[in-house]
């Protein structure tokens, strides 16, 4: 795939452990968004209590990356108890094609 690669992730915290879900998250979004190749990492709550992160990474090996980042390993570490595992992603790259917008120039 190529182009910028985003990502939706829900995170269904446990009872009890929504709050914590989403200040942990608050607190090391600065970190992850000065993440290289991270254009954007912004936090949702849905509707029906859970949480969703959208995700726009440069390149999917910018996504990848930041796997290894120490903000999110702590996060993989702390929320190991606090949400449903696995949680959901959804990797996605843009369509473009007739009738939609021009791919962006990198």
């Amino acid at each position: 795939m190529s182009g910028p690669c985003t990502v939706f992730v829900r995170l269904t915290p446990l009872p009890g452990k929504r709050d914590f879900t989403r200040a942990l998250i608050l607190e090391l979004l600065p970190e992850i968004r000065a993440l290289e190749g991270c254009e954007e990492y912004r936090l949702f709550d849905a509707v029906n209590g859970d949480l969703m992160l959208y995700e726009r990474f440069t390149t999917r090996n910018h996504w990848q990356a930041h796997f290894d980042a120490p903000a999110i390993v702590r996060l993989k570490a702390e929320l190991a108890d606090a949400v449903t595992l696995p949680v959901e992603r959804l990797e996605t790259y843009e369509v473009y094609g007739m009738g939609s917008p021009t791919a962006p120039s990198r």
